[in-house]
């Protein structure tokens, strides 16, 4: 496994592995839409991609590298941990970036968020994390086969985030994300501020100090 110190080292080697190692891949469907037969959507993939990063100083400058919307990841730290949000789904950071995410609402509601299907679990994650410093069960799903093996084919959107996995080790937290798919370019970057964001205010409401971040990950590039 790959061990980085910087977020910014990790992407730039993960956009080497791709090109140079990825395999040509036709994605079928892309969000809630069906690209089958659409060229510009053979991709480079890889699969049961791994790594790990030990510090993120830089985490901030991962926004400016990746070229992302800094107002919309920004906003969208404030809904998924915004515990005062009355409005999980679809939450406000999408406004953000309207002409983007617009296309995926629904009578005005996204197939899912984030803040709705976070929101629950973690004071759960907290408290277990609290009574059972050693415990290998706290786990945020995220995934919800009942409702989204429904969306499969193109219905609508279906997670690509799968599970994240707390370990308290040696009196740091750590987190192993995994995800079934990333697409490198318009994601990858915002998964991985979003998710280290989500470590971060775990280990306060721990009162523990952070460890290290575990990526499991099927990314692809268009």
């Amino acid at each position: 496994m790959r061990i980085y110190q910087s977020t910014i080292e990790a992407a730039k080697e993960l956009a080497r592995e791709l090109k140079e190692m990825g395999i040509q891949y036709q994605s079928t469907t892309v969000q809630d839409k069906f690209v089958g037969d659409d060229p510009n959507f053979i991709t480079l993939e890889l699969t049961g991609y791994s790594y790990c990063i030990n510090q993120w100083d830089d985490l901030d400058d991962l926004i400016d590298h990746m070229e992302l919307n800094r107002g919309w990841v920004y906003a969208e730290c404030d809904d998924r941990l915004g515990f005062g949000i009355t409005n999980k789904n679809p939450g406000y950071a999408w406004k953000k970036n309207k002409e983007f995410w617009q296309q995926f609402l629904r009578d005005g509601f996204f197939s899912y968020s984030y803040p709705e299907r976070w929101q629950a679990q973690i004071p759960y994650i907290v408290q277990e994390l609290k009574l059972r410093p050693n415990t290998r069960q706290a786990v945020l799903s995220f995934y919800e086969s009942t409702k989204d093996m429904m969306n499969w084919g193109g219905r609508d959107r279906v997670p690509c985030s799968l599970t994240y996995h707390f370990l308290l080790r040696d009196g740091k937290l750590n987190l192993i994300y995994t995800q079934r798919s990333c697409d490198y370019t318009l994601f990858y970057g915002s998964d991985v501020f979003l998710t280290i964001q989500l470590l971060e205010y775990v280990a306060k409401q721990v009162g523990v100090k952070c460890g290290s971040f575990f990526h499991q990950i099927v990314p692809s590039l268009f």
